[in-house]
Parts: structure tokens; sequence; C-alpha cells
């Protein structure tokens, strides 16, 4: 199978749709989620579940027209749980910020620093939230009645490190004796 690059191509969620969909607060700058961290969110949360093949045609469908199955999916599954898989990648980001003086942590004259426990159990949450996204999007993918709607969807089964998928990563590890 050809890897496509297409990482040149448009994210598949925008700044707007994060903060539409993942913070309570709208009023929430854009430019707190740069470009770079959706793409992480991406690439180490829906590439994998997906498989590459799938994931490559979503990115080069949403770029142009998308057939109506992935539009369907991309509408009522996709971008809410990339929305809150951006979140989650954002939040150190959102927290802190490096500068050439260092790390800071951004605060102001009406606010207080959450303690690193209370900041980990939202991140906690966060992720959680992004994970029951992610597994119902994989159920309705997988369900006996939409298989057939998405032929590339984890064609490339070799990939062993996807959520929930029964089988074993065998490939490396650490070997006692």
């Amino acid at each position: 199978m050809a890897y496509n690059n297409v990482n040149n191509l448009a994210t598949l969620v925008t700044k707007t749709d994060v903060i539409q969909t993942a913070f309570i607060n709208s009023t929430v700058d854009l430019e707190i989620i740069p470009t770079s961290i959706i793409k992480i969110a991406e690439i180490a949360h829906i590439e994998k579940p997906l498989g590459r093949p799938y994931y490559e045609e979503l990115v080069i469908q949403h770029s142009g027209v998308m057939t109506a199955p992935n539009q369907v999916l991309y509408d009522d599954y996709l971008k809410r749980c990339l929305c809150w898989y951006v979140k989650l990648e954002a939040m150190n980001e959102i927290q802190n910020q490096v500068s050439s003086s260092g790390v800071m942590t951004n605060i102001d004259d009406y606010s207080t620093k959450v303690s690193p426990a209370e900041f980990n159990l939202m991140k906690q949450d966060v992720h959680r939230k992004a994970q029951l996204f992610l597994q119902d999007m994989l159920d309705y993918l997988s369900d006996e009645n939409n298989i057939s709607l998405y032929p590339t969807y984890r064609n490339g089964r070799h990939d062993t490190d996807t959520i929930n998928d029964g089988s074993t990563n065998t490939k490396g590890g650490i070997i006692f004796y």
C-alpha cells in the first residue's frame, strides 16, 4: 500500500469546530489552538483506529467532495470525536505558554491556578469523553449494516494497536528469562 502524504491538506476540523463542540465557554480565543495540535490529534487518535487507507480517504475527500456515507460518518461521529481529542492535546498549551523567558503559567488577575491533581482529573475526564465518542464511531463503522459502506475502513488490519480490536501486538516487547 502506498503511503500518501496528506499532511499538506486541511485538517478534518477547524479551531472554531473545536471550540463550539468541546468547550463550554464559546468565547475561548481561537489562537490558543494551533493547527499543528489539530493535526497531532488526527494522527495520534484518529488515524490508527480508522486505519491509514481510510484516514487518507477521509482527509482527501474532506478537501473536496465527500461520499454520502463518509459525510454521515464525519457529521455524526468523527467531527465531535476529533474535537474532544484536540481539546485534550491542547490543554497543556492552554494552561502553559513557552516563551523566551521559559515555561509560564497562563493566569490573569481574576483567576486562580488549579492544582496539578485537579488539572490531571480534568484531562482524564476530557480523555474519557473523547474515547466514548471514538468507540461510538468505531461501533457504527463495524456494524454489520454499515461495514459495506466503508470498504477502506481498517483495510490495513496489520495495525494491532487500535482500540479494543481483540488482537495482540507480538512485534516487539520485552523478553524475560
